[in-house]
């Protein structure tokens, strides 16, 4: 199965769904609305149950601003590329993240898939399962905390010229805004409504760049990245990029888009084995299996997959 064996008539149907309607970006102040309340919460309710609760609605709400940040990346937040960057830029401004490095280093990802140009594949340091099985742990655990060095320097120096400028530019901005922050807001709210969730955010993204690519396999492009449907308090917050499987095939379809995307090509994505899974749950609990295995007698001859499709 590849991308040209599509009817006609649903390629028809995927160029409509790549047409933009700017106002589902209002989403952006769902989630400026629900940081503020749960914020409000967290400071003025001292009580752990509660306040455990506002980090981690926090936390997924700064994840879907920088999954919104990833669809200014592709340039298919507004259709004008300055208010198309500079809505981006906001929405990574909190995950302290240049919209323009993030760029540099993602469109690779894209274009070489799990290949050997694919700045985010851990396969290509090794392929032996058991030194796999270590890596995959710690990008599961702790990846996200050497973000601030991949996303920002790390793609700065593999830049052009003028990128490398709009990178510095950018984190010259979100330097002097945090410094404002910091000076303005007493630490203790600052701890509750920002720094206590942002570390929710980067293990909530641990979890989904995992559950994106990891032990997928290579047969194609049906095959090198994983869906995982969940639920829709899961979509909301993930803007839908738990459909990361027909975001790959057609990374020019809009967040709102991609439900309608994937039920398109359901009979498509069935006939090529297509990696899917059912909760994330699952999927991590089989990766557990993947280690123990992998660690155990035998473990180096074990494939570099998980299984292809769950039921539904």
């Amino acid at each position: 199965m590849t991308l040209r064996d599509i009817s006609v008539e649903k390629k028809r149907h995927i160029r409509e769904l790549h047409r933009l309607n700017p106002w589902w970006n209002l989403k952006i102040l769902a989630f400026l609305g629900i940081w503020a309340g749960c914020g409000l919460v967290a400071v003025s309710v001292p009580v752990l149950p509660v306040r455990l609760a506002c980090y981690f609605l926090i936390g997924a709400t700064l994840q879907g601003l920088a999954i919104l940040m990833h669809e200014g990346v592709h340039r298919i937040m507004f259709r004008d590329r300055t208010l198309n960057r500079g809505v981006a830029f906001l929405c990574g401004l909190p995950a302290l993240l240049s919209v323009t490095a993030y760029r540099v280093g993602h469109l690779p990802h894209h274009r070489y898939e799990r290949g050997a140009g694919d700045p985010d594949e851990v396969e290509n340091l090794s392929r032996d399962p058991r030194v796999v099985a270590g890596l995959l742990l710690l990008v599961l655990l702790a990846g996200e905390l050497f973000g601030v060095w991949r996303v920002g320097p790390s793609n700065a120096m593999r830049g052009r010229p003028e990128e490398r400028r709009d990178i510095i530019v950018e984190y010259v901005l979100i330097v002097m805004t945090f410094a404002v922050a910091f000076a303005l807001v007493p630490p203790g709210i600052l701890l509750h409504v920002w720094f206590i969730p942002a570390l929710v955010a980067l293990q909530l993204t641990n979890v989904r760049t995992f559950a994106e690519h990891a032990l997928t396999g290579h047969g194609g492009r049906f095959a090198v990245t994983r869906t995982v449907r969940s639920n829709r308090f899961v979509s909301f917050f993930m803007c839908n990029l738990n459909y990361h499987l027909v975001h790959h095939l057609y990374p020019g379809v809009p967040w709102y888009n991609l439900p309608r995307l994937h039920r398109l090509l359901a009979p498509e994505l069935a006939q090529a084995g297509a990696a899917e899974y059912r909760s994330y749950t699952r999927l991590l609990l089989d990766f557990c299996r993947f280690v123990r295995r992998a660690w155990g007698p035998g473990g180096a001859r074990l494939a570099l997959t998980l299984p292809a499709r769950l039921a539904p």
